[in-house]
């Protein structure tokens, strides 16, 4: 019986102690849609309250490998963007690492944020990439969704 309540005394004292990191919200769901123009200027748009609602986007420089046999396998691809702020808050980036294969009609992959400046200097977190291709194949539009914090 003693050991029962040392048991049940334990367990309330455990649930006290973690509750309020239970009870924590995840960060917001933020998307970040990029029109990426193959011979014009990227645009962005954000939800989720996160990072700037809009501005204009910038590729730096793009590291790719190829796949399989004659080059006719998976393609893979990585790069960081450089998202300005169009209200001047700040800058921040995001690092992809995507791929796709002949037989996909666009790029799946994950990217990690952060080197914010202004707003933006503690930005970080991640989560997943859907590049689908533009019909007429002058540009994409990339839809990255994670969770992404301001640390303070």
């Amino acid at each position: 019986m003693r050991a029962r309540r040392l048991g049940i005394a334990i367990g309330l004292l455990g649930s006290m102690l973690w509750a309020p990191i239970a009870l924590a919200a995840p960060p917001p769901v933020t998307t970040i849609t990029i029109d990426v123009r193959f011979n014009g200027p990227e645009t962005f748009t954000a939800t989720g309250g996160v990072v700037c609602p809009s501005g204009t986007a910038v590729t730096d420089p793009v590291f790719a490998t190829f796949g399989g046999a004659k080059n006719r396998g998976v393609f893979t691809f990585h790069l960081v963007k450089t998202l300005t702020c169009a209200d001047g808050s700040g800058t921040f980036k995001l690092l992809v690492d995507a791929s796709t294969s002949p037989n996909s009609p666009g790029t799946v992959g994950g990217f990690a944020a952060g080197r914010g400046t202004g707003a933006y200097a503690g930005l970080r977190g991640g989560g997943h990439l859907v590049g689908t291709a533009f019909p007429d194949g002058s540009g994409l539009t990339d839809v990255y969704t994670g969770r992404l914090v301001i640390a303070g």
